[in-house]
């Protein structure tokens, strides 16, 4: 680390991002001093760490009132998550402590999947920071219902689909009959795939993603001795993340994907409605 050197070499001039120089001081006790270095905490999640995408989560500004807070469920900004995740930038992370409880709630039971990142020196995460994975993916599985157009839209950008089995227990298959599009999604071919509205089922692979939820190691700082100064700076950061089932879809241009329609079933009989 040099004098016109920053110590943060991972976000360093990407906008939104770039972490200020450390100070430095000239004067410092150096009696039997033992140093903590930083590039080692880095070299450590270079070659242990797996690749993430980590956003710049915040609220959604779109309320009625800044103490209020009341929010539009239809918000065409966040879906109604009342979350907006922006200016991800590609990094590592050190992924350890993995914790997979079974947790019952008024819906069912949801698993709480949750780990341990460390990451880079310049990477700083607040709660609800969203983090995903490049390189791994989970299964995931739901029904809907066949749109009107050739595009059915998931609830998680999918990389491969295993399976879809249709109402009529009727398999498709990708390639054969449909594709995925650039953004993830069903592509049906001319003439293949169930008529529009039949509900159909489908397992499929899409990437990993976490919320930040609990901060384990932050705000850590530290003297670094370098060229004969003692430079201030700002260690790597340390959090519990929960597996993301808040999800807004996004198309490669940032456009909102809104999902597939709900068909509007009548479940009176035709001797009823007769």
């Amino acid at each position: 680390m040099s004098s016109d050197n920053q110590h943060n070499k991972n976000t360093k001039s990407i906008p939104g991002w770039d972490v200020g120089a450390p100070q430095s001081f000239s004067k410092f006790d150096n009696f039997e001093r033992v140093n903590l270095n930083p590039d080692s905490f880095d070299r450590l999640i270079e070659q242990h760490g797996v690749r993430l995408k980590v956003f710049r989560s915040m609220y959604c500004p779109r309320v009625k009132s800044i103490d209020g807070g009341e929010h539009e469920i239809d918000c065409e900004i966040c879906n109604g998550s009342g979350f907006v995740d922006l200016k991800p930038v590609c990094t590592s992370g050190f992924i350890q402590n993995q914790n997979l409880n079974h947790l019952p709630k008024a819906e069912g039971f949801v698993d709480h999947n949750s780990v341990a990142i460390s990451f880079p020196i310049g990477i700083e995460l607040q709660y609800f920071t969203k983090v995903e994975l490049v390189d791994f993916t989970d299964i995931y599985f739901q029904r809907i219902a066949r749109s009107a157009g050739s595009i059915d839209v998931l609830k998680y950008k999918a990389s491969r689909i295993n399976v879809v089995l249709d109402e009529n227990g009727i398999e498709h298959h990708q390639g054969n009959d449909f594709k995925l599009d650039v953004n993830g999604d069903i592509l049906w071919k001319s003439g293949k795939g169930p008529e529009t509205e039949t509900i159909y089922s489908i397992h499929y692979e899409a990437a990993v993603q976490y919320r930040a939820t609990r901060a384990l190691h932050v705000n850590r700082f530290e003297q670094v001795i370098r060229e004969g100064k003692a430079f201030h700076v700002k260690f790597p950061e340390q959090w519990i993340c929960t597996k993301e089932f808040l999800v807004r879809r996004e198309d490669i241009n940032g456009m909102e994907l809104l999902p597939n329609p709900i068909p509007h079933y009548n479940e009176e009989t035709p001797e009823e409605l007769g």
